[in-house]
């Protein structure tokens, strides 16, 4: 028995029916006369009928006459009280009119009047008990034959409950298997394409995804049965694209599993995929015939490509998932090869119903689960790949945090020596320096005890104007001023001196870096002690204020001395060094000074803090 039929064998046991095929056997009639009736619409009486054995390939058996035939085949029934009867018919792809003794039994619809008819499904029709006669009864059965390719099958007449199960096992399978897998290859088409776009996957499953969308259309040709006959040629047009796409996609898929992806044999499927739709497209009903026969025998072409490919494979792989592709592409070879033969009437029976769609439905579902257990493994991969990734980063996040902590200190340790350098330049250049000069005065007898007491008044001023704004638990630069007011005052008032501080638009706290504040009280000490040596001032007004925008900070010293000329060059160091401190923080010094006193304004803008 050839692979195909043994398929089909296995199927029809596998349904799960009450009755057997075998146990019906009895009433399959095989005999039957043929007449030929050009006019007649009711069973002809009294012409000579020939001899004919079912099935009836009308193409091989009567070439080249079209026409209304009839067919007769005599039954023997019981009497009409008994079971009910049924008449059922394998097949009856162009319909027809059933008659039981001269009585209509049923029609099937027939090509004509706008319509294409080509039924799949087997018809089944019980016989009312009236139409039945104890004994002898004719069933006679016309057909069309316009056109040259049609069958008539075997006639099945008997009880009921014997021929019911016969009829519902060949419907499911040939009719509603088709239902099944239209609607299942199609739904796993959108979902494949749509996957595959979406997340950008290899090209398997964009293969498979096409393979399922062109099966699922193939397979419409045996669901939708009737179609309007303007519609014909785009019908065929899509059936047969349908049927070379899927061949060349599933053939590309195996070549591909095998480990050849030359662009050559792609670009040569995809040309021979459109030749046979678009030459039917272009010849019209005319070239039919030619691309039904030729066309498809060229796609089991495809077919022994795709058995090479899964035959290396296996070979090479010598794994399960490639056996099974490989026993899942012979099966849908023979199963092309069966549906080629006998759509073309070569060797198969007429009768026999087609079987690729099972194999076909066989293959997809063994490649579906190779790709479902690919990506699951890649699935598995890529999670395996997270977690390592996870514990690389949690593994960096806590070398990390170990470089951060040691460059903390390192920053820290930095930072402290800074400061501290900054301390000891600062006491360098302010008290270090005083205590020098100082100290090369004495040794010269060029200072008394009052000098002296000045000198170390001035150093223990500079000293805590360096607390004042370099102590941990400062408060800011105004608080330091009025630390530096306290002190001073004493020593104006002694003096004879009026020394006022006046405040404008300044918040509560005023945050500038300490270094730029000690600079700043330098400033202001440096020109208040200058009032107090050389001005011969009665009233000294010092003013801060905060303005503009961009802010600045103001400072201004103004006393009603007897001023001195500014643009002579200075006997001391004062002036220049409160220059180069102004310098030094970005501010801007002005000194104004004549007959009538002396302004020293300080601008220093917020913004440029360090």
């Amino acid at each position: 028995m050839p692979l195909a039929r043994a398929l089909f064998a296995a199927l029809l046991l596998a349904a799960p029916l009450p009755g057997s095929a075998a146990e019906a056997e009895q009433w399959r009639h095989r005999d039957a006369g043929y007449l030929f009736a050009r006019e007649a619409l009711t069973p002809p009486k009294h012409l000579p009928w020939q001899p004919v054995r079912l099935p009836d390939r009308w193409k091989e058996n009567w070439p080249g006459i079209t026409g209304t035939v009839w067919y007769r085949v005599t039954f023997r029934a019981p009497r009409p009280e008994g079971e009910p009867w049924m008449v059922y018919l394998p097949r009856l792809r162009d319909g027809g009119a059933l008659f039981v003794n001269g009585q209509l039994l049923a029609t099937v619809r027939e090509p004509g009047s706008g319509t294409w008819v080509r039924w799949m499904r087997p018809h089944a029709f019980v016989v009312p008990p009236g139409d039945l006669r104890e004994g002898e009864n004719e069933l006679h059965v016309r057909v069309d034959v316009a056109s040259a390719d049609k069958t008539m099958s075997t006639v099945w007449i008997g009880p009921e409950d014997e021929l019911r199960p016969v009829y519902e096992s060949r419907f499911f399978w040939a009719y509603t298997a088709a239902q099944i897998t239209t609607a299942v290859t199609l739904a796993m088409a959108v979902f494949v394409l749509t996957v595959s776009w979406r997340r950008r996957m290899q090209l398997d499953y964009g293969l498979f995804g096409l393979a399922c969308l062109f099966w699922g259309l193939h397979t419409l040709n045996y669901v939708i049965e009737t179609v309007p006959e303007s519609w014909w040629l785009g019908w065929r047009v899509m059936r047969y694209a349908a049927t070379g796409g899927f061949a060349a996609s599933i053939t590309l898929f195996y070549l591909r599993f095998a480990g050849f992806r030359p662009r050559g044999i792609t670009r040569l499927f995809a040309a021979y995929w459109i030749s046979g739709p678009l030459a039917l497209a272009i010849g019209g009903a005319a070239a039919h015939a030619f691309v039904d026969r030729y066309y498809q025998a060229g796609l089991l072409l495809m077919g022994v490509a795709m058995i090479a490919g899964a035959v290396h494979a296996a070979w090479r792989q010598r794994s399960m998932a490639a056996f099974a592709l490989l026993c899942c592409a012979l099966l849908g070879l023979a199963g092309s090869v069966h549906d080629y033969m006998l759509s073309q009437g070569i060797w198969f029976d007429p009768e026999e119903p087609f079987v690729l769609y099972f194999a076909a439905v066989a293959l997809l579902v063994v490649v579906g689960v190779q790709l479902a257990d690919r990506f699951v493994k890649s699935l598995g991969a890529v999670e395996r790949m997270n977690v390592t990734l996870a514990e690389q980063v949690a593994h960096k996040e806590r070398e990390l945090a170990a470089n951060y902590e040691q460059l903390r200190g390192l920053e820290h340790e930095r930072t402290v020596a800074s400061e501290r350098q900054r301390i000891m330049q600062d006491m360098h250049d302010g008290l270090g320096s005083q205590l020098l000069t100082s100290l090369a005065a004495v040794e010269r007898g060029a200072l008394d005890s009052k000098g002296m007491a000045q000198v170390l008044r001035d150093a223990m001023d500079d000293m805590r104007l360096s607390i004042d704004t370099l102590s941990p638990g400062r408060e800011g630069l105004l608080e330091a001023l009025g630390n530096l007011r306290y002190r001073l005052e004493p020593r104006f008032r002694a003096a004879g001196i009026d020394l006022r501080f006046s405040y404008r638009d300044v918040p509560e706290r005023l945050d500038i870096e300490a270094e730029d504040a000690l600079q700043i009280l330098r400033m202001l000490q440096e020109s208040l002690t200058n009032v107090l040596k050389h001005a011969r001032a009665k009233q000294v007004a010092v003013q801060i204020a905060l303005e503009g925008n961009p802010a600045r900070f103001m400072l201004s010293v103004a006393d009603d001395g007897g001023g001195f000329d500014a643009a002579a060059p200075a006997s001391g160091r004062g002036l220049s060094g409160m220059r180069r401190r102004a310098e030094k923080i970005g501010a801007s010094l002005d000194i104004a000074s004549d007959t009538r006193g002396t302004r020293i304004t300080l601008s220093f803008p917020l913004g440029a803090q360090r």
